[in-house]
C-alpha cells in the first residue's frame, strides 16, 4: 500500500548532544509547524543522558522523525553537515536542541525565500527557563542580506536556528571547512550565489544559557579582550577566506587576496598590504556605519588591534 504521507517540502536537521533538559520542548515546537510538509532528521553526537530515549519516544509516535547516532563524537559543524546530508527535502532548516520555534516559522521562511539561496529571521532571547530575557538578536547585530560575500568574510548575522537553505546550496557548500561555523559558511556561500534574504520577524525563542554551543547563545557578562581571543577572531576569518577562495563563487579572487594579505600580516606583522586591499574594496565591506570609507577605516582599526594582540600571544 502506497504511503499517504506527502513528501517533505522542508527537512529539519536537528543535532543533539546531552540535550535532555530542553529537547522535548523543541521537538514539540518543530513537529507542530503549520502549513508545511516536513520531516525531521535528528543526529546525536554521543549523548550520555536520556537524549536517545527521548528521540526514540518521539520517533515511535511520529513517523516524520528519524534519528541515528554518530559513530564517534564529531562536534557541531561536522554533525550538522552529516545531518543535512541525510535530509530529503528541497529546503533544509538547521535546528538546535534547546530553542522553541513559533508555529509558522518554516511556512513564513519558505514564503519569504523567493529566488535566494538562504533566508533567515530574527530571534527573541529567552533564559534557561524560557522567559523573555530582553531584546532580539537584531538589536545587537546588523542583519546582513544580499549578494556581497565579502561582507560575510568579516562578520555574520545568520544563525542556523533561524535559517532555511536550499538543498543545492548545501551541496555546493560541501565539505564544510574544518573549524568553521556551519551557519556562517552557508551564509557566505549563499551570498556568493543567489543571495541571502532577511525576514524581519522574530520566529524563534533563542535560549541563552551557559551550556549553549554558540557564543551568541551563551550567557556572558562580557566579551574577552585577551590576546588569545584576538588570535581566534583572526583565525576564524582567515580560515573562511581561504576556504571561500577555493570555490568558484562570486568574488572568490578577492577572498584569496585577502587571505594572502592577512597571512602576511599574521606572519610578519606587515599590515600595509592588507590595509591597501581593504581600502581598494571598501564598497564591499560590512556596513557598520553606512558610509563605505568609514566602514573601511573602522575595519582597519579593528584588524590592527586584533593583529597587535594576536602577536602578543606569540
Amino acid at each position: 500500500m502506497a504511503s499517504t504521507t506527502p513528501p517533505p517540502e522542508v527537512s529539519v536537521a536537528l543535532c543533539t548532544f546531552n540535550g535532555e533538559r530542553y529537547l522535548r520542548q523543541q521537538l514539540d515546537s518543530v513537529l507542530a509547524q503549520q502549513d508545511v510538509a516536513l520531516d525531521v532528521v535528528a543526529l546525536d553526537d554521543g549523548s550520555t543522558d536520556a537524549t536517545g530515549a527521548i528521540l526514540d519516544e518521539y520517533a515511535t509516535r511520529d513517523p516524520r522523525l528519524r534519528w541515528q547516532a554518530n559513530p564517534r563524537n564529531l562536534g557541531p559543524t561536522a554533525s550538522f553537515e552529516r545531518a543535512m546530508a541525510l535530509c530529503r527535502g528541497p529546503y533544509i532548516a538547521p535546528c538546535d536542541q534547546d530553542d522553541v520555534w513559533q508555529p509558522r516559522k518554516l511556512a513564513e521562511l519558505r514564503a519569504a525565500v523567493g529566488d535566494a539561496d538562504l533566508v533567515y529571521c530574527d530571534s527573541v532571547y529567552v533564559d534557561a527557563q524560557g522567559r523573555a530575557s530582553g531584546g532580539r538578536v537584531s538589536q545587537a547585530t546588523a542583519m546582513l542580506a544580499g549578494t556581497n560575500p565579502i561582507a560575510w568574510l568579516f562578520t555574520n548575522s545568520v544563525s542556523g536556528h533561524a535559517s532555511l537553505v536550499r538543498r543545492d546550496l548545501f551541496e555546493q557548500a560541501r565539505p564544510f571547512p574544518v573549524g568553521a561555523y556551519h551557519d556562517w559558511w552557508l551564509a557566505l556561500c549563499a551570498a556568493g550565489r543567489n543571495g541571502v534574504r532577511y525576514l524581519d520577524r522574530a520566529l524563534v525563542d533563542y535560549r541563552r544559557h551557559e551550556n549553549a554551543h554558540s557564543g551568541m547563545g551563551r550567557s556572558s557578562s562580557g566579551r574577552s579582550r585577551t590576546a588569545a581571543a584576538s588570535r581566534t577572531w583572526l583565525d576564524e576569518r582567515h580560515a573562511l577566506m581561504r576556504a571561500y577562495a577555493g570555490t568558484s563563487l562570486r568574488r572568490h579572487e578577492i577572498a584569496a587576496a585577502l587571505a594572502q594579505a592577512l597571512d602576511e600580516a599574521l606572519g610578519s606583522g606587515r599590515g600595509a598590504p592588507l590595509r591597501r586591499l581593504l581600502w581598494r574594496h571598501r564598497d564591499l565591506l560590512p556596513a557598520w556605519t553606512g558610509i563605505a570609507a568609514l566602514d573601511a577605516f573602522k575595519l582597519q582599526r579593528r584588524l590592527a588591534t586584533k593583529l597587535r594582540r594576536a602577536r602578543m600571544a606569540g
